[in-house]
């Protein structure tokens, strides 16, 4: 041979591989799942990547692919090996679902092996495999059309997942990213493999994780779909949720129930506890006579010892659908008779407190039942519930200090909880203010929420309104009349809504203090905002500083007008007697003490004005009168001591004024 006949020889390898491409592109061409988007010509581990379709539209979502191809005789059961390096192994793992394929030329068959499944297939044999330079990959399963679309659909959820949390977190402020983390559910990585990923889905739903089933919904499905009853309990999860008065997905519960009626045909599980999930599904849907028809029908089934938890539930379930129909009583039997079945049944016990808190304002007897209720693995009711209606009950009940303890309890977790603040802001605001130590408290609460949400305007009030309180009480408080005055200010400048309530508390501060003037002003403020509720403060205010002229026609119209009881004749009376009006005054004191005739300062005054006018017949029996009402009063002591001639008839009845 012609030495220069002597050329390169092209190896067996890459007729084989060119093989594989051709096997490979021919049926991605034809299930038109896929796009075969790029070839990695720097081969460290993948040679394809597929681009997913959604339909008509590419998804920039890919798969790395390892094509392989062998001409070696297949194992007995048909399935075929093949070797790789384990570093080959460990560059595909950096990317989800990627696959090694391989095609037998001798069968003309494209197969498929996950590289997760091969990563766990070598972790649970427990082989000392982690510092070997090859493995093998064995392959069964066929790289046909519904591998494809399983794989697409996997791909397409959870890169739609991964993205839409990823967004999420980018378009939230930082200082709401710690809330966002507390209420954003987990997923998982369902596995690939249908036995696995099943029992996944299995663990998940006995220990009550719904949100994460949803969550994961669409890659469960991308897995079991093809299997019959494979997604019953992702589907029983999603009503779940929707029964729990969580976020759900409407179409998957009206799809669930046809697939539990599948179920119910296929005759793989009890028909009762079926028909109980179809009502729940109903329930979730606010279909609440369909669900009540369903559950009726679930009840005639569970009607043996073993299934009583069940039955349970049922009952539990009916009572709330009876509910929403406006059944009330006939709701309450059903609540009882579930916790006849069960006496543990956390939800029960729950219905049945609201129902005796808000259908007979029984605080007391609803506080019995979420005193039974007990943490439990796999109730859906979330004890921080529970504890939001007991902050509430304890209120009504007067249990101020039981009431703090839930609220102050909750505190280090009020992230984890969005009702929280609000729920017990309106409480607080409400019941916080019936003693000083019940207002000592609720300072403590405002000044956590101050904390989280500075310069909240309500809770400012609130903080304020508690302080006032503390002042009037005459405990201690850690502010003065000026700092709380500059407060005031602020909030009202700020444009809170009941400025003239706020001005009036000013006022009383001063008043208390005895500080007539900045009284007055904080007065009038109000009284210009709203004369009708306002301009009796204003009115006396004015009378203290003797300032009768501008006080009487503000105190009449009150009289007259708005307020028309004894205290606003009373004042009149003082302002008629400032501007001299003498008879004006006596009859603005006649008037008072016929709407209060134990009004003591009307007597001893009307006595005093009738002195004054010189009628001094009219001041004896006035006076006399007084002393005989108010025996104790120290104007009665100061009356006998000044004008003992006047009751010389009645010595004996008053010599204890002596």
């Amino acid at each position: 041979m012609n030495y220069l006949d002597d050329l390169p020889k092209r190896e067996s390898t890459h007729d084989t591989a060119e093989e594989a491409e051709t096997a490979l592109r021919k049926i991605i061409n034809t299930c038109k799942l896929f796009v075969i988007q790029s070839e990695d010509r720097n081969d460290y581990g993948t040679d394809i990547q597929i681009e997913a379709r959604d339909g008509e539209s590419m998804t920039n979502i890919r798969a790395h692919i390892q094509l392989k191809g062998t001409k070696s005789n297949t194992k007995a059961n048909g399935d075929v090996s093949v070797s790789v390096a384990r570093a080959n192994l460990n560059y595909l793992l950096m990317q989800a679902d990627s696959i090694y394929i391989c095609y037998h030329l001798p069968s003309n068959r494209l197969l498929v092996r996950f590289a997760e499944d091969v990563y766990h297939e070598y972790e649970h044999k427990k082989l000392v495999w982690h510092h070997q330079k090859s493995i093998t990959v064995n392959f069964s399963q066929l790289f046909d059309e519904k591998f494809q679309q399983n794989l697409n659909s996997r791909l397409l959820a959870s890169a739609k997942s991964m993205r839409d949390r990823r967004l999420k977190s980018i378009v939230t402020p930082p200082e709401q990213i710690s809330a966002l983390i507390k209420k954003t559910n987990a997923t998982i990585e369902v596995p690939t493999e249908p036995s696995r990923a099943k029992a996944v889905l299995t663990e998940l739903y006995n220990s009550g994780n719904d949100a994460v089933i949803s969550n994961s919904f669409a890659q469960f499905a991308a897995t079991l779909d093809s299997l019959p009853g494979g997604m019953d309990m992702a589907y029983m999860a999603e009503i779940n949720l929707g029964i729990n008065g969580t976020p759900f997905d409407e179409a998957r519960v009206k799809q669930g129930i046809q697939v539990l009626q599948k179920s119910i045909e296929r005759g793989e599980a009890y028909k009762g506890s079926l028909l109980y999930c179809q009502g729940n599904a109903w329930l979730a849907l606010r279909e609440y006579e369909k669900a009540r028809d369903i559950y009726q029908s679930a009840l005639s089934l569970l009607n043996t010892s073993e299934l009583a938890d069940i039955a349970a539930q049922c009952c539990k379930n009916m009572g709330s659908v009876l509910e929403k129909l406006g059944e009330y009583d006939e709701a309450r039997n059903y609540y009882e008779q579930a916790l006849e079945l069960n006496p543990e049944l956390n939800e029960a016990h729950f219905a049945l407190a609201l129902w005796y808190h808000k259908k007979r304002s029984n605080p007391s007897l609803a506080l019995k039942h979420l005193d039974k209720i007990i943490v439990q693995r796999d109730s859906a009711l979330q004890m921080s519930t529970v504890k939001s209606w007991r902050i509430e009950l304890f209120f009504k009940t007067g249990e101020i200090n039981g009431a703090f303890r839930e609220i102050f309890d909750l505190l280090g977790k009020t992230n984890q909880f969005e009702w929280f603040w609000p729920w017990c802001a309106r409480l607080v605001a409400y019941f916080g203010k019936s003693t000083v130590e019940s207002v000592q408290k609720a300072l403590t609460f405002w000044n956590r929420f101050l904390r989280e949400h500075p310069k909240d305007s309500y809770a400012e009030r609130e903080f304020l309104l508690c302080t006032w309180f503390l002042h009037d009480a005459g405990a201690d408080t850690d502010m003065n009349f000026t700092e709380f005055k500059s407060a005031i200010v602020q909030l009202i400048e700020n444009g809170i809504q009941d400025s003239a309530f706020l001005w009036d508390r000013l006022g009383h501060w001063a008043q208390s203090d005895g500080n007539w003037p900045e009284a007055a002003k904080a007065y009038r403020k109000a009284y210009k905002l709203e004369p009708k509720p306002y301009g009796y403060c204003y009115g006396t205010a004015l009378n203290f500083l003797e300032r009768y002229n501008e006080a009487l026609p503000i105190l009449f119209r009150q009289a007259k007008e708005h307020l028309p009881d004894a205290m606003s004749w009373f004042q009149v009376a003082k302002a008629r007697n400032g501007v001299g009006a003498i008879q004006g005054s006596i009859k603005a004191y006649q008037r008072a003490l016929e709407l209060d005739p134990e009004y003591d300062l009307a007597w001893f005054n009307l006595g005093g004005m009738y002195w004054n006018y010189g009628d001094y017949k009219r001041a004896s029996e006035v006076w006399c009168e007084a002393v005989k009402r108010f025996p104790n009063h120290e104007l009665s002591s100061k009356l006998y001591q000044e004008f003992p001639f006047l009751f010389e008839k009645n010595h004996d009845e008053y010599k204890h004024l002596l």
